[in-house]
Formats: C-alpha cells, sequence, structure tokens
C-alpha cells in the first residue's frame, strides 16, 4: 500500500516497488490523498492564465488524477487498485491541527481492510508540509485500537528536502533493473502538467534505485533539526530551539501533535518564545497516556502562500510511565527550563 499527498508522488517514490510488486503478482493499493488542485503555478504556466478560480482548480485536479491513472497504468497497477481520497491540497497541515479525524477514519478504515505487508508513506522530514502531515497522520492512524494488530513493514519516501547528515539506521534501496528505470521514466512523464516547470527536477527521480527510510525512531536530542531537544513526559512538553530564521512573513509559532494510547489525538500551536528553549504544557485528559508526539517550527502565512516548510516533523521520546514523577498530575508548569534540566532516558 502505497499513501501518496498528491498525483505524481506515486511515480517519482515508488514507481519501481509498485511494478515490482505487479511482476511478482502482489496485491497493490494506492492512496492519493488529494488531488493536487491547488497547484497554481504550473497551471498557470500551461493555461496561460493568472486568476485561478475554485472551477479551474477543480478541472486541473481532475487533469491530475488522469495522469495519475495513466503512470500508474504504465507500471502494472489496474484501476480498481486505485483510490482517490479528495482532500484538500496544500491544506494537510491545516487539517492535521484543526480536524484529523475524517482523514484518520479514512487511513483506518483503508489499512484495516487491505492489512499492507508493505505500508510506504511520505517521511516527517519532507519539507512540503503536505507530506509531513501525511506522515504524521499516518503513524497516528497506525496508533489507533483498530490497527494494534496489523503488522506491516513500514517504508517512507522523501520527495522534497534533503536527508540527515546521520540518518538513524540503515537506507532501504531497491535496485532497479533497466526496463524497470525505463517504466519508471515513462510513469513520471505521464505527469505532463508537472513537467514544464519541474521536468528536469522530476526526472531524476528516475534513478537505478529506490531509497526509502525507516521508521526512525525518537530521540531527545537531534542536532541536524531546528528543535534540537524534546522530550514529552505525561503533562509538559520540553524543547530547546536552536538558531532559526526568526524574520519572515507572519509570526512563527511551535506546532505540536500528540496522540494517545487510547487513539485520540491533541494539536497545539504556540508563538515562538523569546528563548531558546520552553516547556508547553500539554492537556491530553485525566485517563490519557501519551503514546507518539510531534513537534515542528511553522510560519502558516509562508506555508498558505505555498512556501514549504524550513524543517518536517520531528519525532521526541514520550518518557516511560514508570520514570513520571507523582508530581506530574499537579498545574503544568509553564516557565522556560535549561536544556541540561530536560531529563533524557
Amino acid at each position: 500500500m502505497v499513501l501518496a499527498p498528491h498525483p505524481d508522488d506515486e511515480s517519482l517514490a515508488t514507481a519501481g516497488i509498485l511494478q515490482r510488486a505487479c511482476a511478482l503478482g502482489a496485491r497493490t493499493r494506492v492512496l492519493f490523498v488529494t488531488d493536487g488542485e491547488n497547484n497554481p503555478w504550473p497551471q498557470r504556466a500551461l493555461e496561460w492564465r493568472w486568476c485561478i478560480l475554485a472551477a479551474d482548480r477543480s478541472r486541473w485536479g481532475t487533469r491530475r488524477r488522469a495522469e495519475a491513472l495513466s503512470a500508474l497504468s504504465c507500471l502494472g497497477v489496474p484501476f480498481e487498485s486505485v483510490r482517490f481520497l479528495g482532500y484538500p491540497d496544500q491544506g494537510l497541515c491545516d487539517l492535521l491541527m484543526t480536524n484529523p479525524d475524517p482523514l484518520l477514519q479514512d487511513l483506518v478504515t483503508e489499512i484495516a481492510a487491505w492489512r499492507p505487508s508493505i505500508l510506504i508513506d511520505p517521511t516527517p522530514v519532507d519539507r512540503h508540509p503536505d507530506h509531513g502531515a501525511l506522515a504524521v497522520l499516518t503513524d497516528f492512524a497506525l496508533a489507533q485500537p483498530a490497527l494494534r494488530n496489523v503488522r506491516s513493514t513500514r517504508l517512507r519516501y522523501l520527495v522534497h528536502g534533503s536527508l540527515p547528515r546521520e540518518p538513524g539506521g540503515s537506507m532501504p534501496t531497491l535496485d532497479l533493473t533497466k526496463p524497470e528505470q525505463d517504466r519508471k521514466r515513462r510513469a513520471i512523464l505521464m505527469h505532463r502538467s508537472q513537467l514544464l516547470l519541474g521536468g528536469p527536477g522530476f526526472l531524476r527521480f528516475a534513478r537505478p534505485e529506490e531509497r526509502y527510510l525507516p521508521v526512525a525512531r525518537a530521540n531527545a536530542k537531534d542536532a541536524w533539526h531546528n528543535v534540537t531537544m524534546g522530550l514529552l513526559n505525561r503533562r509538559d512538553l520540553h524543547l530547546t530551539i536552536g538558531g532559526t530564521r526568526r524574520v519572515g512573513i507572519g509570526p512563527l509559532v511551535i506546532q505540536v501533535a500528540v496522540v494517545t494510547e487510547q487513539g485520540s489525538t491533541v494539536r497545539v500551536d504556540i508563538p515562538m518564545p523569546s528563548r531558546g528553549e520552553a516547556v508547553i504544557p500539554i492537556s491530553i485528559g485525566p485517563n490519557a497516556t501519551p503514546r507518539m508526539a510531534y513537534v515542528k517550527l511553522d510560519r502558516p502565512s509562508e506555508r498558505r502562500l505555498g512556501f514549504f516548510d524550513s524543517m518536517g516533523w520531528r519525532s521526541v521520546p514520550v518518557m516511560p510511565a514508570q520514570h513520571r514523577s507523582d508530581t506530574e498530575d499537579a498545574a503544568p508548569r509553564t516557565i522556560a527550563v535549561e536544556p541540561h534540566e530536560i531529563p533524557v532516558p
């Protein structure tokens, strides 16, 4: 099962593994979360129009759906194995932070019905906000009680941005034969709407191998990310923020997304503090236990204009229950803390 934020991601990131699976007789499933309809600059370039109305975006999304089906046909994926969920292009980050439940339920339903042996989705560190948000939502879907018994090999792909200098774990790689590489190139070329502006960058994905990332282990320290340290105990998220661009369009905020052991989600937006250390109180309910947490720095005004994130989401570890003190059920602390005060398991 491949989870693609937009039409074209399936060809850029997974065309090799999809055609290999089809050739071996494996069942495949491709979910497109959006139609890629909010794609103004390629649409302006191809259609010679500046003003793009809702009807124009809808027509563009229909075109991109058709391109995706043509690309998948090149790879041997049958039409009945494809589903378009129709969520808003360029809107998945806002959806994650405001109303993730409908998409979470769609993901849970699809994964529970398909029970994939291999599940492939974007990596949270992808700088495109839709890609990073879908990665977080996928992890949150797999944390739901309905999917606790689903055991899939997880692979993640990166389309926008560069890998961390010291990525955790080995990097799974699928070496493509020359015919497989040629078919991948043909599949990419089916996305004609994207080629006028993105052609050279797109075709660099038609290389002799596909590289994937394993699901990374959450570490308290990450010198590569602009959130250099993070740890969630039962009530407080401790963060240390490194060098970041303080001047830009609109305010800089910290976005936090947490899923509990019970499957509920908590999302928090707070203004960027003046200091580099902060404690963010997280209200998750008296009987809930945090299971997984993600954090990133976001500038919503820039993101809604189409800018990518400076860095994607990073996961932070949740302190095991046996290490939490009894005082953590008291009122949350709201003062800044020094980095050395953050306990690291």
